[in-house]
């Protein structure tokens, strides 16, 4: 009988101690790029670890700022989501990884335009109105990276840090187009290049597995 306890015991203690060293769970983490992309703001997101050697993640950011036109009112949201495939290593930590991922993102900017008023085909006066332009960029492709654990036994947190290569679409329209023959007031946003282009994705996440 007291070898029976003892085997249930020990295998209690191993299924433990195999649970603790599982890397599947729920994740939050933050983007730390995101602060420093044209359209600018804080990322945060959400990863599922649904078995050690494969998870998925949904990034979203707030936009606040446009680093290219800093006068820029901008606003909007970007949402990212990728799936990961990790491949095994020493120990079986599952460090390296290969993602594919999907990215839409959608940005409202206002932006000034000087409209010419006419009375029998002579200028009057001129007005100065704002009009909302939005933006709306749809992308794919693939990243390759590391994520790494640390702090203490349970390394509950960990870092990652990733880059590819993909393909983005992006399209302007006004949401109500300026009259003709107005003109727009200052530059135009510097890399306003519409259609399709390669895209460089990369990360820098910080997160914690709850």
């Amino acid at each position: 009988m007291k070898q029976l306890y003892f085997t249930i015991l020990l295998m209690g203690c191993i299924m433990a101690a195999s649970a603790q060293s599982s890397l599947t769970g729920m994740r939050i983490f933050v983007n730390v790029p995101s602060f420093t992309e044209i359209d600018g703001g804080p990322a945060l997101g959400l990863e599922y670890r649904i078995r050690d050697n494969i998870s998925v993640a949904l990034e979203g950011q707030w936009i606040l700022y446009s680093l290219s036109n800093y006068v820029a009112e901008n606003h909007g949201f970007r949402f990212t989501p990728d799936v990961k495939f990790f491949l095994p290593g020493s120990k079986k930590r599952y460090k390296w990884f290969f993602a594919a991922q999907a990215l839409y993102k959608q940005v409202n900017t206002f932006e000034d335009y000087i409209i010419p008023h006419y009375e029998n085909n002579t200028q009057v006066y001129q007005e100065l109105r704002a009009y909302e332009r939005q933006k709306q960029v749809f992308a794919f492709g693939g990243r390759f990276g590391i994520q790494s654990t640390f702090g203490g036994k349970k390394e509950r947190f960990y870092m990652e840090v990733s880059t590819g290569l993909g393909f983005r679409w992006k399209g302007t329209h006004f949401l109500q187009n300026p009259p003709e023959g107005s003109l727009k007031r200052g530059r135009e946003p510097l890399l306003d290049i519409e259609g399709w282009n390669p895209d460089v994705p990369y990360k820098v996440r910080f997160g914690y597995r709850l």
